[in-house]
């Protein structure tokens, strides 16, 4: 199975080359499941295990680059629950909007796929990857969802404030485009954003309904769901999710002590102390993270706010 999009660098981050980490996904597709095109920009893997089903989006160069085992978000979930997997790759930026993508889910919706587990999961982290887990859900009502930092659409009329993807903007949103709208048949969604993330916020803020658990993590950054990669805290939250325990309140207490050691989110409290004029503050997150990450920056802002 070649891919059509470019992907770099040429060896990704499990020591395998694109045609060799494309081989093992098809492998593991053929041997467990299925593993195909959808048109010509999207990738299924489909693993059949326990009747759980966690639904994932994500982009392949992303995966190749950066998965240490080269396998897609919730592929975790197969190997220590014993749970299926669907992991839907984009090899280009779609922004899971194509047609094919589109008719894809429908049809899984009207031959009974969904209705065949028990409990379906709909996971994305990022921008593109949560609003199509939001805007997906709905083919599987009663579904539960989690993302991270979504896109609410990029409408210009719902979304012109968001001047980080224009390009995309001309993409059709009028067709599983509004996920705040979609994602109302979803049991429960639960959403992590930054609320000092401009942006984030205010596509967060368009999930009003009933069914959203809204999750500020104040100073985690654009990507919220770093904490959950370094604090390898997915099953555990995914485990809350399914037994209707994952609040607001426990998923702040789940990623607190990876906050307090991750070096980007220390970084962003600190140098949000020291602007808005507490140095004294500032160094004492300093100091702890130069005890913490033995970085060399925090040593470095410790003994300036020092002098």
């Amino acid at each position: 199975m070649s891919l059509a999009a470019p992907l770099a660098p040429d060896i990704g981050a499990s020591g395998l080359t694109r045609p060799a980490w494309a081989r093992r996904l098809a492998d593991i597709g053929e041997d467990h499941g299925a593993f195909h095109r959808i048109g010509a920009d999207h990738l299924a893997l489909f693993v059949q295990e326990g009747d759980t089903l966690v639904v994932s989006f994500d982009a392949a160069a992303r995966v190749f680059a950066e998965e240490p085992d080269g396998l897609p978000p919730g592929f975790e979930a197969v190997r220590k629950r014993e749970w299926s997997l669907l992991s839907i790759l984009s090899t280009r930026d779609t922004w899971f909007r194509a047609p094919d993508l589109m008719a894809f889910f429908e049809h899984l919706a009207a031959c009974g796929f969904f209705d065949s587990f028990a409990q379906v999961i709909f996971l994305g982290f990022g921008p593109a990857p949560g609003h199509a887990a939001c805007a997906y859900a709905s083919v599987a009502p009663g579904a539960l969802v989690l993302a991270s930092a979504p896109a609410a659409t990029l409408d210009p009329e719902l979304a012109g404030f968001d001047h980080r993807f224009r390009p995309d903007r001309a993409r059709d949103f009028s067709r599983y485009g509004d996920a705040p709208s979609l994602v109302e048949s979803a049991r429960q969604a639960v959403i992590l954003y930054d609320p000092t993330e401009d942006a984030s916020a205010a596509h967060a803020g368009q999930f009003r309904a009933a069914s959203v658990t809204l999750v500020p993590l104040r100073f985690s950054g654009p990507a919220p769901h770093d904490l959950i990669a370094s604090g390898g805290l997915l099953m555990l939250i995914l485990r809350a999710l399914v037994n209707n325990r994952l609040t607001r309140t426990r998923l702040v207490q789940m990623t607190r002590a990876t906050r307090r050691a991750d070096p980007a989110y220390l970084w962003r409290l600190a140098h949000r102390a020291e602007t808005q004029g507490h140095p004294a503050r500032a160094r004492l997150v300093a100091d702890h993270a130069a005890a913490i990450t033995g970085e060399r920056r925090f040593t470095d802002l410790a003994a300036r706010l020092a002098s």
